[in-house]
């Protein structure tokens, strides 16, 4: 089964291409970008959360300059979806929508991968405001800065989690099945059920005073595992939001080498060496617990080599470093930059499989957000298949 993680590895930095001529076209493949924060702060924008082998979800890039050279597409055939390679069936796959996704709680909630919920508390960032903004990041796409009122948020995911109508879904086969009534789809119909709340933002001014105040809301109304990707911190705020409730915890690296963090994220560059992250790491993984911290950190932006150096040194640090290969966006900075390449990506997991055995660490227990996720990275396949 280690063809599932180079699948998975392959599709996450190919993405796929939809006939404009499918009736389903428009579902998978957006007009725009999402606005109003809805877009996630770049890397993970614009995808799809397709289920490979109805099992695992894939972010898969559908909406990006560099489709037109992906060998993989979607196509519905004899009323089942599956990815194709090269015209060739590769493994059976499929797209599921929460009903609210079509209510005006998409606005504040918006469901990752299989099971998660996700908010984007604004799309404002300083760093953008600035002019030095990360250059893969399109988080301020569209004309609205938005700010959500964290007690709507905590209202729209008690609304969610009280309503099964909200978290009906049908697999997207189904719905375009011809040979369907009405009644025969009905008794096909899923819910999401819901595992956990993923807090988002560009960098913000008072970021935890915002984050707290958030996740002490959404703690009123629901049990879920909160977590959240923040800007390093001092141990005083990481334990002030950890007594807000958070249960886990990203602090995204993006790049390790020296001179791409200056080119790729100059803002965040410049206030914040790689050690600052790493401090943080430690403190919080101290005071969260072991596997609840996590590092996003990029492949393509920079040699391979400095990437699994940065993997090391998050994972010497006792988070679970997250590499996601780099994806270009329209309206992006880096918006004609190339993907990286399959050599390069499957050398770096690779590499990350053998980290994280040699430093202890289990994805598996992580209770909350990215890692439990596995949209945006082959982790559990890396674990339970190898490379």
């Amino acid at each position: 089964m280690s063809e599932l993680t180079k699948l998975k590895i392959e599709l996450l930095c190919k993405g796929i291409r939809i006939d404009s001529k499918e009736p389903y076209y428009r579902e998978v493949v957006p007009e725009t970008y999402a606005e109003g924060g809805k877009s996630r702060a770049g890397v993970a924008g614009s995808g799809k959360s397709f289920l490979l082998g109805c099992e695992e979800p894939c972010n898969v890039g559908v909406l990006q300059p560099f489709l037109k050279e992906s060998p993989y597409a979607f196509k519905i055939i004899d009323n089942q979806g599956w990815i194709l390679k090269n015209g060739e069936k590769t493994i059976k796959a499929t797209l599921r929508e929460p009903k609210w996704h079509s209510t005006d709680l998409l606005n504040e909630i918006q469901l990752h991968g299989i099971n998660s919920i996700a908010t984007a508390i604004s799309n404002s960032c300083i760093y953008k405001k600035q002019g030095v903004g990360c250059k893969f990041c399109i988080i301020d796409v569209g004309r609205e800065v938005v700010f959500h009122d964290p007690y709507k948020i905590a209202r729209s995911i008690e609304t969610i989690e009280k309503n099964p109508d909200l978290r009906l879904c049908f697999d997207i086969e189904d719905k375009y099945n011809p040979n369907l009534d009405e009644e025969e789809l009905l008794r096909r119909k899923r819910y999401i059920e819901p595992k956990d709340i993923n807090i988002n933002a560009g960098a913000l001014k008072n970021a935890v005073e915002i984050y707290g105040n958030t996740i002490s809301q959404i703690k009123r109304v629901s049990k879920l595992p909160i977590f959240i990707e923040i800007g390093p911190m001092n141990k005083d705020k990481i334990e002030t939001l950890y007594s807000a409730g958070k249960d886990a915890l990203s602090f995204n690296l993006e790049v390790y080498d020296k001179n791409a963090r200056k080119n790729v994220i100059p803002g965040k560059a410049k206030i914040n060496t790689p050690d600052v992250y790493f401090d943080a790491m430690k403190n919080a993984s101290d005071i969260i617990g072991e596997n609840q911290v996590s590092s996003w950190i990029l492949i393509g932006l920079e040699p391979p080599e400095k990437t699994i150096e940065g993997i090391k040194k998050i994972a010497e640090a006792g988070a679970i470093p997250l590499p996601k290969p780099f994806r270009p966006l329209y309206g992006a900075d880096y918006e004609k930059r190339k993907p990286p390449t399959i050599k390069d990506a499957i050398l770096i997991y690779t590499e990350w499989l053998d980290t994280i055995k040699e430093y202890g660490l289990n994805p598996f227990k992580a209770k909350a957000g990215c890692v439990r996720c596995n949209a945006c990275f082959p982790i559990r396949e890396l674990l339970k298949y190898g490379i």
